[in-house]
């Protein structure tokens, strides 16, 4: 499949991000034009990634080796398939140029399925994974850099249907981003950009993203930043993006079972 130059692309722009080579000129001029915006975007992909390592290897120790990861994006720089090689992995992603890319990078990888599909076609992605994992509903579930591409319905949709789905046992690791009701202007930037490359941010409040998490029963240590998950220093919002009495401004990583 042919890609198109001229247009930047989310997932490409978060590979540039994270130092990878999977880009063009377009994605790494739009993701400069971000990081001139917000300094601290880097960190935030870099927060990402490192906490889909944590979870990755956390969900291994566990005895979990079948992951389902959701709007996957471009499988670069240290994926759950090559931090687990031994494991089954169904990956998805709804652009059909991300999907052609991401089969080559993968190759022929028989443990790896890459599946197109757009998360709110849900039951395509379940009915794949039916098949990839061979009927065993017993899942480690990735949503890492995910729920604020995902609009109220969908993400409340997705995780209702996960759960009833998965077996008894099941986890699910997620990535949030708590922003204030009232975004100031650097931040509005950001998410108009976001909006205009057709993958919005759907900004929330910490109190409105628990809402999301029931029925999932949540573990500990609970609600916890992405810099505390990597045990470094730093925040995601820089000291200058942050308004007045938002101190919760950042980004989050849960784990969930289904008991």
């Amino acid at each position: 499949m042919e890609f198109d130059p001229s247009q930047p692309n989310a997932g490409r722009i978060y590979d540039y991000l994270l130092g990878g080579s999977h880009n063009f000129a377009v994605d790494r001029m739009a993701a400069e034009r971000l990081v001139q915006m917000i300094p601290t975007i880097e960190n935030g992909a870099r927060l990402n990634r490192w906490f889909l390592d944590i979870a990755v290897n956390r969900l291994a120790d566990l005895g979990f080796n079948r992951y389902l990861d959701l709007a996957s994006g471009l499988p670069t720089q240290g994926y759950i398939h090559e931090i687990r090689p031994d494991a089954l992995v169904l990956y998805n992603d709804y652009d059909q140029a991300t999907v052609a890319y991401a089969r080559e990078i993968i190759g022929n990888n028989p443990r790896v399925i890459y599946h197109q599909a757009n998360i709110a076609e849900l039951e395509s992605i379940l009915a794949q994974a039916e098949q990839h994992f061979a009927g065993e509903r017993k899942l480690a579930i990735c949503m890492i850099g995910v729920s604020y591409f995902l609009n109220d319905q969908v993400l409340s949709q997705t995780l209702q249907r996960l759960y009833e789905w998965c077996a008894p046992g099941s986890q699910i690791a997620i990535s949030w981003i708590a922003l204030p009701e009232n975004p100031n202007p650097k931040l509005q930037e950001l998410l108009a950009r976001y909006s205009a490359m057709g993958s919005p941010i759907y900004a929330r409040t910490v109190e409105q993203i628990k809402q999301f998490i029931a029925p999932w029963t949540l573990l500990e240590p609970g609600f916890q930043r992405l810099s505390e998950w990597n045990e470094i220093d730093g925040t995601w919002v820089i000291d200058g993006d942050r308004q007045e009495g938002d101190e919760q401004s950042d980004m989050y990583g849960t784990f969930m079972i289904k008991g």
